[in-house]
């Protein structure tokens, strides 16, 4: 799907609300991969 570059101030305001959306999205999951991590090596018995 082709993503089309529309200049009116909804689509504007769309990109910016998806943007700040992937990028929280982005640091939940760099923040629980160490939890997880630990999680696991306790589970299998490395720790």
């Amino acid at each position: 799907m082709e993503k089309t570059n529309c200049q009116c101030p909804e689509c504007k305001k769309r990109e910016s609300s998806d943007k700040m959306s992937e990028e929280l999205n982005f640091a939940v999951l760099v923040a629980l991969v160490p939890v997880l991590t630990i999680t696991l090596f306790k589970s299998v018995g490395l720790l």
